[in-house]
């Protein structure tokens, strides 16, 4: 391995990550914008790379209509094949050197916004890669870009700097450790946590020898484009996949991974896809609008897509288009169902666990985070602007982003409100009814050393943390007949461990096994192995009347509260007794002795409670005797 030493579980330095580009430039817009081109001309594709945002190109005049088709998907050396109908070469090369610059555009390019919480029809024209409006008639029409369709409304650049797109570059923050993507070998028993955002923990990608093309074809089923998906022509030139990449096109942002309001849109799709290095075909296919036939990856390095397919060798065709032409109106435009404000269930799709195991429960008898039983979704609290920068909820976040209003939207925040806080709705909290807890007989103790989510988040509790899967790290959602139970990575939760800030909080735990260990040899050992790694478990949220503390102070304090004596194993509760084992309170490095001894208060706290009032009521007794015994010698002497 590159690594010669794992980085340590609670270091909180991140490691450097190598430098994309530098932060995109943000064109400001709500969500919701639509492109205005100057007035006096019409505007065709925006959009461009992620890093490089430009503004429309403009439309042909009147009656000249060409498009462009690059050899090979994308031609490494920036040769295009120009289709043109109904004019010569020379006029095409007249309308380019007429054609104003995009540095000429910019100062006039402006958004058209509907600025109102009405939603947007988007009935709409789809764009290919090269910007050309799509004809589901021609047989040149490449499948639709998310950058050049949804980027002529929205400023596709300031979009790809969001959450959920921006790991690979140097300057995103890191923010709270979270999931990472995991590195599976089984003969070997190797599990890497992978991260571009140097978590404490992970490893980079190039620590482990994973590309760029490697990072999207191992984990490409639960990514919505972007990021990675999208090189840079730095990234490609020092790539051995580069002229992979020209076939196979960037794996664009697909909008609708999200923004979808209906089941039209199919995620898995995307994913059979990417299997395929059918990249820049994946949001077509997903959204279904046509049938993709062909495979990339089969595709010879010297395909060309404008060349008719060699008799011989069908299967080296490459990807081809079948158009759903019913889902295209007269004037070649299609109605997308979308909205601003994602169900949970899209969300579902890469952020869904499960527990697993011979006493897992069904489905059916688990309960939904209350959140969402009170009617709220989860970009109700997880929300952004038109930059995508997800708010994710953590108590220091708002600090870190230096942006006070985050912190409305963390548990206390919403819940309790925002000291100091200007903005009397950030400072009194309860936003969407959310109730005031009191916390009565709650020594404030608690809130200094515990998160919010240790009382309230994750299943109940027990002697045995569970195992569970995640959507990431095992293709939860995709539809399989192979996945198993005991299938690596093996996730156990919850685990009370201290997050970044010291808080005692749920924790979702790896055990790794060491790497290049076999699982035999790891199941025959006798001391634990230490964790790889763990990550904050915030849902499912539970309701009050079944948080920890509901039954008593000895929820936590006894000998047998999870909290401190809980034992932690790779496989759960499963095989428990043959496996190695730790404590809770062992992996924050608690004294066992003295949870004990506080234990035996809140053991004898009932009967400390009645000496307490009997020694009271003695002592009131006492002092009523005195006093009436005053009384009585005052009245004598003044007869």
């Amino acid at each position: 391995m590159p690594r010669t030493a794992a980085t340590p579980l609670n270091s909180s330095a991140p490691k450097r990550r190598r430098s994309l580009s530098n932060a995109p430039a943000v064109n400001g817009s709500a969500a919701g914008g639509l492109a205005l081109a100057p007035k006096g001309r019409q505007s065709v594709a925006g959009g461009a790379s992620p890093r490089n945002p430009v503004p429309p190109r403009p439309l042909a005049p009147e009656g000249r209509q060409w498009s462009i088709a690059r050899t090979g998907g994308q031609a490494a050396s920036g040769t295009r094949v120009l289709a043109i109908r109904n004019r010569a070469l020379p006029i095409l090369a007249i309308l380019l050197a007429s054609t104003p610059t995009y540095a000429a555009q910019d100062d006039e390019f402006r958004l058209l916004k509907s600025d109102s919480a009405a939603p947007y029809v988007h009935r709409i024209t789809l764009y290919d890669h090269d910007g050309s409006a799509i004809d589901p008639e021609d047989e040149f029409a490449g499948p639709y870009s998310p950058a050049q369709t949804c980027g002529k409304c929205h400023p596709y650049g300031a979009i790809a700097s969001g959450w959920h797109f921006n790991a690979p570059n140097e300057w995103a923050p890191p923010g709270r450790a979270g999931e990472p993507w995991f590195l599976v070998d089984e003969p070997t028993g190797t599990v890497l946590p992978i991260s571009g955002r140097g978590w404490p923990g992970t490893f980079a990608l190039e620590e482990v020898g994973l590309s760029y093309w490697d990072f999207v074809k191992t984990f490409g089923h639960h990514i919505p484009g972007g990021g990675y998906g999208e090189p840079s022509d730095e990234d490609l030139a020092n790539s051995d996949k580069a002229i992979r990449w020209t076939i196979s096109g960037n794996l664009e942002i697909d909008c609708m991974f999200c923004h979808s309001a209906d089941q039209q849109h199919d995620p898995a799709e995307a994913e059979r896809q990417i299997e395929k290095e059918n990249f820049k075909w994946a949001p077509t296919a997903a959204l279904g609008l046509a049938v993709i036939r062909g495979e990339a990856r089969k595709a010879p390095d010297d395909w060309d897509p404008m060349m008719p397919p060699d008799p011989d060798f069908p299967e080296k065709a490459g990807p081809q288009l079948i158009w759903d032409q019913t889902r295209f109106d007269p004037d070649s435009r299609v109605l997308l169902n979308i909205t601003r404000r994602p169900s949970a269930t899209r969300c579902l799709f890469c952020h869904f666990t499960r527990e697993v195991g011979p006493d897992s429960p069904e489905s059916h008898e688990t309960a939904p985070d209350v959140h969402l039983t009170a009617g709220l979704t989860c970009v109700d609290c997880h929300r952004n602007g038109i930059d995508h920068h997800i708010v994710r909820g953590y108590r220091t976040e708002a600090d870190e982003r230096d942006d006070p209003t985050v912190a409305a939207f963390s548990c206390e925040g919403c819940h309790l409100g925002v000291a100091g806080a200007k903005d009397p709705s950030v400072a009194l909290g309860g936003h969407y009814g959310a109730p005031h807890p009191e916390h009565k007989g709650l020594p404030p103790l608690h809130f200094e050393k515990l998160t919010c989510t240790a009382c309230h988040s994750g299943p109940w509790p027990e002697m045995y943390a569970k195992r569970f899967q995640t959507a990431l790290a095992h293709g939860l959602g995709l539809a399989s007949r192979e996945r198993e139970d005991d299938d690596p990575p093996h996730i156990v939760a919850p685990v009370f461990a201290r997050q970044h800030d010291g808080k005692i909080a749920p924790q979702r735990l790896v055990w790794g096994a060491k790497r290049g260990e076999s699982a035999e040899a790891k199941a025959e050992k006798d001391e634990p192995d230490t964790p790889d790694y763990w990550w904050p478990l915030a849902h499912n949220v539970r309701p009050a009347s079944q948080s920890l503390g509901a039954r008593g102070c000895e929820d936590c304090h006894s000998d047998d509260a999870p909290i401190y004596f809980g034992r932690v194993t790779d496989a759960g509760d499963a095989a428990a007794d043959a496996r190695p084992i730790q404590l809770m309170h062992q992996l924050r490095g608690d004294d066992a002795a003295f949870a004990k001894v506080w234990n035996l208060g809140f053991v004898y706290r009932p009967a400390f409670k009645w000496f307490g009032f009997i020694c009271a009521g003695v002592i009131a007794l006492v002092a009523l005797h005195y006093l009436l015994n005053g009384v009585g010698a005052i009245t004598r002497r003044f007869r």
